[in-house]
Parts: structure tokens; C-alpha cells; sequence
């Protein structure tokens, strides 16, 4: 077992995996969509070459998070929990798995214990710690840890459009549209359809919380 903060450190073949999930995610290449077949493929080598590792179990759950493919995502989170139970980034997956099930209170212990393991990252967590709050219809604390993310991460759109829809859940119209110019000055090519499109909510209502706040704020039709 690792120490408390410990972090797992990945092999060759989970650090390719974790790259094609970020372009996935990230759209950075001019193929995204083909990579996340890559991430699962480097992935799945990664855990037959050693199925010891809870870093290669990670990158296993969060292939299947974005093929939404929930037993297996919470079967590798839970594996590399067993092997690491220090392991901040598998605690967050466990975590973010219950925000996209509709349990997102049970999403918050893990997502906590994730920050205060690993506090370099914590304005990681922080975004889904918001998401958590956001679907549990807790628009005022959602508001607030996303604006805390803003402020230690200040180029995340990601945060800033969960922001401008809570934002709009609130009635607080003006400050949304701010903080959605802000967005767009960031990534002009911001699309709210293909964001929601990629997150693996189970529910699609718990999904549409999303567009109902931009729609409330006015920002989408």
C-alpha cells in the first residue's frame, strides 16, 4: 500500500492511454474521434502487462467512463482502490461515477478525501466537487466552488459554462452572460451541445440541468 498523497506512476503503455483520453476529451488533435479506440487499446496492454498496477486500472475506468459503461468503470475504479486505497485520482473516479449515476451526494466523501490526499490538484477537484452540488440542484454551493476553480485555473471553460448555467438556475442573468463572455474569449469555439454530448450522465434529465441554466440565463435557445 502507498503512503497517504502517494501517486501511482504510470507505465508506457497506460501514459499512451491517458494521452489519447485527453485528446479525446480535449479535441487537441485533428482526429479526436478516433482516439478514444487508442486510449482503450493502450489501456487494456497496459493491465494485461501488469494487472498489479491501480495506475493501469484508472486509465481502464476512465475508458469506460467516456464509453459509459458503468459496471466496468466502477469495477477498475474499485480495483485500483484495492490496490491503492491512497489513490486520489481513482477516489475522484469513484466519485465522479456517482455524480453521472444520480447519486451525486455519494460522489462527495471521495471526491474530499481526493482533495485533501492530493492538494496539487485540488482545483481539479474542485470542478467536480461542483459538478456534484450542480446535479444535486445545490446551484448557490455549485456557483461557489466553480468560481473557485476560475480563480486558481483561470483558462477553464469547462468550469466557467457549469458556472454560467448555475448561474441561470439562480436567476442571476447578468453575471451569466459575463461569465460566458468570458468563455467564449477563452475558446471561441466553445459548443455547449458537444460538451454535454461527451459527459456519460446515465440520466439524460440530470444531462439537461446543463442546458436548462444556459437556457435560463438566456445564453442558449
Amino acid at each position: 500500500m502507498l503512503p497517504a498523497g502517494a501517486r501511482a506512476r504510470p507505465g508506457p503503455y497506460a501514459g499512451l492511454g491517458m494521452a489519447y483520453i485527453l485528446d479525446y476529451q480535449n479535441h487537441w488533435s485533428a482526429a479526436p474521434e478516433t482516439s478514444l479506440d487508442e486510449a482503450e487499446r493502450f489501456a487494456d496492454e497496459a493491465l494485461g502487462k501488469d494487472d498489479q498496477d491501480p495506475y493501469n486500472h484508472f486509465v481502464v475506468s476512465l475508458v469506460a467512463m467516456f464509453r459509459m459503461d458503468y459496471r466496468r468503470w466502477a469495477e477498475e475504479a474499485d480495483r485500483a482502490l484495492a490496490l491503492n486505497p491512497n489513490f486520489a485520482s481513482a477516489l475522484n473516479m469513484r466519485g465522479v461515477l456517482h455524480i453521472y449515476t444520480g447519486e451525486p451526494k455519494l460522489a462527495l466523501p471521495y471526491i474530499e478525501r481526493a482533495m485533501r490526499l492530493d492538494p496539487a490538484v485540488q482545483q481539479q477537484y474542485l470542478h467536480f466537487l461542483g459538478t456534484a452540488y450542480f446535479v444535486a440542484g445545490e446551484y448557490e454551493k455549485a456557483a461557489a466552488l466553480f468560481s473557485d476553480r476560475i480563480e486558481v485555473n483561470p483558462t477553464t471553460d469547462l468550469s466557467r459554462a457549469f458556472l454560467a448555467s448555475a448561474l441561470g438556475h439562480l436567476g442571476k442573468r447578468d453575471e451569466g452572460h459575463r461569465i460566458w463572455r468570458d468563455l467564449k474569449e477563452i475558446n471561441p469555439k466553445y459548443s455547449h451541445a458537444e460538451h454535454v454530448a461527451r459527459l456519460p450522465f446515465r440520466d439524460p434529465s440530470d444531462a439537461e440541468k446543463f442546458t436548462e441554466g444556459l437556457r435560463k440565463a438566456g445564453l442558449v435557445v
